[in-house]
C-alpha cells in the first residue's frame, strides 16, 4: 500500500489533471455555447436541456454501475470489464427503447412537443455513451486521466466544429443536438484506443453476482443524485417556459464549468486513490482531509467571485439578452459552495465497499427537494435557486453526521478544510464588491471583470497563504525544486 504522503500526491495530481481535462472540454463547450448563444434562443436551449435529461437518465440506467465496479475491483479489470461491457450494452438497448416511445409523453409533461423528436435521437446515445464509460473506467482504475484529458477536450472540440456551423445556417436546437451526438463518437473511438483493451463480451454467471448488486448500488446512487441535481430542470420545464428553463440552464453551466466541475474531478481521483484494503479509519480521515482541504481551497474563491462579479460575467460573456440568467447564477454560486462541501464523502463510501450508504442520504435528499423546489418554483427562477440552497444545506449536514458514525471522518476534517478559505474569500469578496459598486459601476461590464478577477485573484492567494502556510509553503518548495 502506498504511503499517505504519496497517496496525497495522487490525490492532488490526480485531482488537477482530471480538473484539467473536465476544464479545457468544458471551457471549449463553453466557448462553442457562448458562440451558440449569440445565435440561438434562450429557448433552444431549454428545449435541449429537456433531451439532456432524458439521456442523462437512460446512460444512468443503462451502465447500471458497472464503471464503478471496474475501479472498484481495479485489480480484476482483465476478468470485470467484459462482463461490465456486456451488462451495460443490454441496459443501452432496453433504455434507448424506453426513451423513444415515451418521447411523446416526456414532451407533453413539458409542455414542448418540439421536444419529442429531439428526446428520440439523443435516447440513441445512450447506445455509444455505455461502452465509453466501460472504457473510460479503464483509465480511471489506473489512474490514467490524462488519456482521459485528451478524449475530454477532443470530444469538445468536435461540439463546436459540428454544432457551430448548424447553428449558423439555421438548424436551430439541433445544431446542438448533433454537436453532442458528433462528440459523444468522438469519446468512443479515443476512449477505447487509449484504453488499450481489446474488447470482449461476457456473462460470466460469477463475476455477474459480483458486479451487479454493487453496481445496482452504484446505480440507486447515480439515478438518486441526478433526481436531485437535474429536478430543477424537471420543475422549471413543467412550471416556467423553455426560456425561463435556457436562462437556468446557461447559469448551472456557468457554476458547473468551475466549482461542481471541480468536485466531480476531485472525485476521479479520491476514488481510485481511498479505493484498496489494509488502510484503518485514520489513515483514510487524515487521507480525505488533507485532499478536501486543498479542493475548498479553489472552491471558496470561485463560489463568492462568482457570486459577486455574475452581472459583467453574463453581460461580458453572452450578452444582454441573457440578463435573466444573472439572479440564478449568484445563488446557485451558493449552492454549489455548500454542494462542494460533502460531495466527495460518497467516494469514501464508494471505495469501502458501502455505496448503500449514500442511497439513503440521497433518498432523504430527494424526499426534501421535490416539496421544497415545487414550492419554491412559485418565485420563479430566484425562488428555485434558493430553494436548491436550502436542499443542499439540510443534506450536507446529514451527509456529515453520517460520515462521522460510518467512516470517523468527523466535524473537525471540514471545519479544517474550510475555515481559512472562507475567512480569505469573504474578505476578498467585500473587496471586489466594493470595488464593483462604487468604483466601476459607470464602467462597461468587460472592464469590471477583468478588474474584480484580478483584484480577487491576487487578494485571495495572499490572505490565503498567510492563513494556511501548512498547505502552501510545501506546494512552492516542490516547485522551487522542479525549477
Amino acid at each position: 500500500m502506498a504511503s499517505p504522503h504519496s497517496m496525497n500526491r495522487r490525490i492532488v495530481s490526480g485531482t488537477a489533471i482530471s480538473y484539467l481535462g473536465f476544464f479545457l472540454g468544458k471551457i471549449i463547450v463553453f466557448l462553442n455555447t457562448v458562440v451558440l448563444a449569440r445565435i440561438l434562443l434562450p429557448e433552444h436551449f431549454g428545449l435541449v436541456a429537456i433531451g439532456l435529461l432524458v439521456l442523462a437518465v437512460s446512460e444512468t440506467v443503462a451502465e447500471a454501475g458497472t464503471g464503478a465496479a471496474i475501479v472498484w475491483r481495479k485489480a480484476e479489470v482483465a476478468t470485470i470489464a467484459p462482463v461490465a461491457l456486456a451488462v451495460g450494452l443490454i441496459g443501452a438497448v432496453i433504455t434507448a427503447l424506453a426513451a423513444i416511445l415515451l418521447a411523446p409523453r416526456i414532451a407533453d409533461y413539458f409542455d414542448a412537443p418540439e421536444a419529442a423528436p429531439i428526446i428520440r435521437v439523443l435516447a440513441l446515445a445512450a447506445l455509444i455513451s455505455t461502452p465509453t464509460s466501460v472504457f473510460t473506467s479503464i483509465l480511471q482504475s489506473r489512474m490514467e486521466l490524462g488519456r482521459r484529458l485528451v478524449t475530454d477536450t477532443s470530444k469538445a472540440l468536435t461540439k463546436g466544429i459540428v454544432g457551430i456551423p448548424l447553428a449558423y445556417f439555421g438548424s436551430g436546437a439541433w445544431s446542438i443536438v448533433y454537436g453532442h451526438l458528433a462528440g459523444i463518437c468522438v469519446g468512443l473511438v479515443l476512449s477505447w484506443w487509449f484504453s488499450r483493451w481489446k474488447v470482449r463480451l461476457s456473462l460470466q454467471p460469477e463475476i455477474v453476482r459480483l458486479i451487479v448488486p454493487y453496481g445496482l448500488q452504484i446505480t440507486a446512487v447515480a439515478l438518486l443524485g441526478l433526481a436531485i441535481r437535474r429536478l430543477d430542470v424537471a420543475i422549471i420545464g413543467a412550471q416556467l417556459s423553455t426560456a425561463e428553463l435556457g436562462f437556468y440552464t446557461m447559469a448551472f453551466s456557468l457554476i458547473e464549468l468551475s466549482i461542481m466541475g471541480l468536485c466531480w474531478s476531485a472525485s476521479q481521483a479520491f476514488f481510485p486513490a481511498l479505493s484498496g484494503s489494509g488502510r484503518t479509519r485514520e489513515e483514510t480521515a487524515a487521507l480525505f482531509g488533507r485532499g478536501l482541504s486543498f479542493l475548498m481551497a479553489v472552491t471558496f474563491p470561485l463560489g463568492f467571485g462568482l457570486a459577486v462579479l455574475a452581472e459583467p460575467v453574463v453581460l461580458t460573456v453572452l450578452g444582454e439578452k441573457w440578463r435573466g440568467a444573472i439572479a440564478p447564477m449568484q445563488i446557485l454560486a451558493f449552492y454549489a459552495l455548500i454542494f462542494s462541501a460533502g460531495f466527495n464523502l460518497g467516494d469514501v463510501y464508494k471505495a469501502t465497499g458501502r455505496p448503500g450508504i449514500l442511497t439513503a442520504i440521497n433518498v432523504v435528499n430527494l424526499v426534501i427537494a421535490v416539496p421544497l423546489l415545487i414550492f419554491a418554483s412559485a418565485r420563479g427562477l430566484t425562488g428555485v435557486a434558493l430553494g436548491q440552497v436550502g436542499v443542499a444545506t439540510v443534506i450536507t449536514t446529514v451527509n456529515w453526521v453520517v460520515a462521522y458514525r460510518a467512516s470517523g471522518i468527523g466535524p473537525n476534517v471540514l471545519a479544517r478544510a474550510i475555515w481559512a478559505p472562507f475567512v480569505a474569500a469573504g474578505l476578498t469578496s467585500t473587496l471586489c464588491l466594493a470595488l464593483d459598486r462604487d468604483l466601476l459601476a459607470d464602467y462597461g461590464p468587460a472592464l469590471r471583470l477583468v478588474a474584480g478577477s484580478v483584484t480577487g485573484l491576487f487578494t485571495y492567494a495572499v490572505l490565503f497563504a498567510l492563513l494556511r502556510r501548512d498547505l502552501v509553503q510545501p506546494l512552492l518548495l516542490r516547485v522551487r525544486r522542479r525549477i
